[in-house]
């Protein structure tokens, strides 16, 4: 058996015909081998994709092109008869025009984001190598995955790299905030704490310092171009000594390198390096060699040729084995370094996009070239039927099916040609805005690829036009084409209904789905939280180990402030507003683990949050009783099924010290709204707790107060934040005033939807605009066309308002069908998406209804218009054109 024969007329038709011969037998012995290994259907598709792959710039571009004279004037004339087509109907030009330039330019950006997101990580040599190491929690009953977790234990990579064969290196990555001074001023920096093997196993450039022997001393410091100049200025800084502060110590480090980070291009950003053994001080030295608390991320580079699977199954037995946290359900797996930038249900330090962040752009992408290429085709396909006479002579005088199609296929290449080029303008200009837009920066730098791909699309575009065209006009006989008689108009016409249907469904979904993401926007910006987020100030206190020192700076820092009478009240708390909060894990009698979240406060952080107490007492300042005691709030009660909260102590099999509930506090969100409000445990100390602790996960270490929160009263902010980091200088003139007002930090956990909601709304105005333009210029050639039929109607008596009703009814029939489709389309994928929210608006139908209503208001009075101009002409004028 042979191959198929398309592909080979493709091959000989491209490849020069020095190389076909061998290229011609190189896929026919392929084809053979294939077919005796795989069969005859594998082999066909193989040779096919073999073909495909030869169609290359190196290959074809090798031939000697030449210009037919023949050739060279009939498209010269083909190119003047279009551009005579384009001068005639300037109304439809122009709306053809735009519509795809716009929505190809649209798509070109939409390319250059993904482009971008798909790159990350991509520059190291061995990142096919690389992986980072997860927890992955599951239900002990059912074996469901409920969390994983890249944030594991501290000698985790170490101890695998050590007793596992094929690690050839690994590195573990810890970080914390820190004061950094620059002379005498102090500035708040993140540190990032890694192991000698991070500047091996990742490809960072080493602008200055030897990669191989750096960080081997636990004095060294690696910082990043930026950081170089902003502390060093124009001077070498490789030798130079910096200040830190990490926790209660400070240290004279030494630069011994500048690197360049790549931030736009790496998922791991960073502007300090220490040694690891640095991070001690940060975190104790128990913490530090223990299993039970996940608090940096490990990565590992396995072997060249190493497969995944003998590491993993080894790893697993490894790790079971004295594993006090492995008693619990918790796998683990490994991550390649590839994937991160692009998932997100692995938590960890590592930067990440939403991949359905993607999805949504390349679903917008496709929705809106969809519909710009229906109205496109639709506006083609209508005015080359105007044109059957000219068919109709140029088949009598000779003209075969062929040259006709290329005639037409010339016409459709240059009118699609052109939007391409004025979107690669368009994208050039609006590239930065677009990034803007996305939350990202982004520049217009395309490459071959997206360019072909964009220019594709154009040209797929005239070439299902012009195969629409060729299919209802070349059929026409020579007889009914003089005349001017179509006999497929009646599948022209449900040809074109469909195509108008489906771009008003499709416009529909999308200002149905800008409606219900603005609802569901609103709906958070303006739900009960549970607290009072508005002229809530939070202020960063530096990180220490002793809980007395912080609590000392506390007092002092609101007995100076709280003389301002514009200051309401100031309270502290370990957690901030914008970092996930610290969840504690205790051990039960029967080997389950219990989740609860931590936050250590002060008594007066029910007062500066306005958080409701519902049963019980708040803790009193100066009492005893504070040491044992502990508020809960109302999940923790409904989760335990507790009638009587106060009479209970938190469960757990290995809790030794004394514990007492003393209130219960309304529930309040201290995450974003897409996750349920979980069980939460508040106490001034982590004493009454520490027994019972079998694990934890944090972003904060050890438990101490970390963040002063001040109310402030209404008035003029400015002159408060003065008389504040006054106050604070005077305090900590060594510690850097850093604050955060709460409402613009729940704000930018939604900044995300907002901005794409944003998005969306400008895609759902412009696909209702295309559509719109679309059934406006359909509805002008309708009335050209029936210009003879109207005349003869307004003679025999016929009224305006029965001539509207004849050239409306129909269009105002598909916009109303195009919306019945939409419905059940929009329902489904909405509801999904509010789903991913813990709480959310609810789909009214009611909204459905008003938006098809609008939509068809305004279309029927854009028809309207059309309608009342035609039925108001002299019908003489119209008789006259026969």
């Amino acid at each position: 058996m042979n191959p198929p024969k398309l592909p080979l007329r493709f091959l000989e038709w491209f490849c020069p015909d020095d190389l076909y011969e061998g290229i011609l037998g190189d896929l026919e012995e392929k084809f053979e081998e294939d077919r005796n290994l795989k069969g005859l259907r594998t082999a066909r598709r193989n040779f096919r994709w073999n073909v495909l792959r030869l169609f290359h710039p190196s290959i074809f571009l090798r031939n000697k092109f030449r210009l037919i004279p023949g050739t060279t004037a009939l498209l010269y004339r083909h190119v003047q008869t279009t551009s005579r087509q384009m001068r005639r109907n300037p109304f439809f030009t122009i709306i053809t025009l735009s519509g795809l330039s716009v929505t190809l330019a649209f798509v070109f950006m939409a390319l250059l984001f993904i482009q971008k997101e798909r790159s990350f990580d991509q520059f190291h040599s061995g990142k096919d190598n690389i992986y980072r190491i997860y927890q992955d929690f599951r239900n002990a009953e059912t074996g469901i995955s409920t969390r994983r977790s890249a944030v594991t234990p501290v000698p985790l990579a170490k101890d695998l790299a050590s007793n596992l064969p094929g690690i050839k290196a690994f590195t573990r990555i810890g970080s914390s905030p820190a004061t950094v001074f620059k002379n005498q001023d102090p500035f708040t920096e993140t540190l990032h704490f890694v192991d000698p093997g991070f500047l091996l196993m990742f490809d960072f450039p080493m602008l200055q310092g030897d990669r191989i022997h750096i960080l081997g001393d636990p004095l060294d410091l690696v910082i990043s171009r930026d950081i170089a100049n902003k502390y060093f200025g124009n001077n070498d800084p490789v030798g130079q000594e910096m200040r830190l502060a990490l926790g209660d110590t400070a240290f004279l480090m030494k630069v011994q390198g500048v690197i360049d980070p790549l931030k736009a291009r790496s998922s791991l950003p960073f502007d300090f390096l220490l040694p690891l053994e640095q991070y001690k001080w940060v975190i104790s030295t128990d913490l530090f060699e223990s299993y039970a608390y996940g608090l940096v991320e490990n990565y590992i580079l396995l072997d060249s040729g190493k497969k995944l699977q003998d590491i993993i199954t080894p790893m697993q037995s490894a790790l079971n084995q004295g594993d006090a946290a492995a008693n619990q359900q918790v796998y683990y797996g490994l991550q390649p370094l590839p994937s991160i930038h692009l998932t997100d249900d692995i938590t960890g330090n590592a930067q990440y996009t939403s991949p359905q962040k993607l999805y949504f752009l390349m679903m917008l992408s496709v929705l809106v070239i969809v519909i710009a290429c229906i109205n496109f085709i639709i506006l083609s396909t209508s005015q080359a039927l105007g044109r059957f006479r000219e068919i109709g002579v140029r088949k009598t005088l000779g003209a075969k099916s062929l040259q006709l199609w290329w005639q037409l296929m010339v016409e459709s290449t240059l009118v699609s040609f052109f939007p391409a080029i004025i979107a690669t303008g368009i994208a050039w200009q609006f590239t930065p805005l677009f990034g803007r837009l996305t939350g990202d920066s982004l520049s217009f730098d395309p490459g071959i690829e997206i360019t072909l791909l964009v220019f594709g699309i154009a040209l797929l575009v005239a070439w299902v036009t012009s195969l629409l065209a060729s299919r209802i006009i070349l059929r026409s006989r020579v007889q009914d084409a003089l005349s001017g008689r179509n006999k497929f108009g009646r599948n022209r016409n449900v040809l074109n209904d469909g195509l108008i249907v489906m771009q008003f469904a499709l416009s529909m979904l999308l200002v149905l789905g800008a409606i219900t993401i603005r609802r569901q926007m609103q709906y958070i910006q303006h739900k009960d939280l549970g607290f009072n987020q508005e002229r809530l100030l939070e202020i960063a206190l530096p990180l220490s180990a002793s809980t007395t020192s912080n609590r000392m700076l506390v007092d002092r820092f609101a007995a100076l402030v709280q003389t301002n009478n514009q200051i309401l009240s100031v309270s502290a708390s370990m957690n901030n507003s914008r970092d996930p909060w610290t969840e504690l894990a205790f051990e039960q009698a029967d080997g389950s683990s219990e989740k609860i979240a931590y936050n250590q406060i002060d008594p007066n952080y029910l007062k500066t949050m306005d958080i409701e107490l519902l049963d019980g007492q708040n803790f009193k300042a100066g009492s005893q009783n504070n040491v044992s005691a502990i508020l809960v709030n109302e999940t923790l009660v409904k989760h335990f099924q507790w009638d009587q909260p106060l009479t209970h102590t938190i469960p757990g099999k290995n809790f030794t010290g004394n514990q007492q509930i003393v209130g219960v506090v309304r529930d309040f969100h201290f995450n974003s709204l897409h996750q349920q409000i979980p069980p939460l445990i508040l106490s001034m100390d982590l004493e009454p707790l520490a027994s019972g602790i079998t694990g934890l996960s944090t972003y904060v270490w050890p438990s101490n107060l970390y963040q002063i929160l001040v109310r402030i009263g209404p008035g003029d902010l400015n002159p408060v934040l003065g008389y504040l980091e006054n106050t604070w200088k005077s305090i900590l003139p060594d510690q850097p005033f850093n604050y955060q007002f709460v409402d613009e930090v729940l704000a930018d956990k939604y900044a995300e939807e907002l901005r794409w909601g944003k998005a969306l709304n400008w895609a759902s105005l412009f696909a209702i605009g295309i559509a719109w333009l679309g059934l406006l210029s359909l509805m002008r050639l309708s009335v050209k066309k029936k210009t003879r039929e109207i005349g003869i109607r307004k003679v025999l008596g016929s009224s305006s308002s029965a001539v509207m009703v004849l050239l409306s009814r129909k269009f105002i029939l598909l916009v109303a069908t195009g919306s019945l489709v939409a419905w059940p389309l929009a329902w489904i994928i909405l509801d999904q998406w509010l789903n991913s929210f813990s709480y959310h608006i609810s789909i009214n139908p009611l909204t459905f209804f008003l938006v098809a209503i609008a939509v068809l208001m305004f279309t029927t009075a854009s028809i309207g218009i059309q309608s009342l101009l035609a039925s108001r002409a002299n019908p003489v004028e119209s008789l006259k054109q026969d």
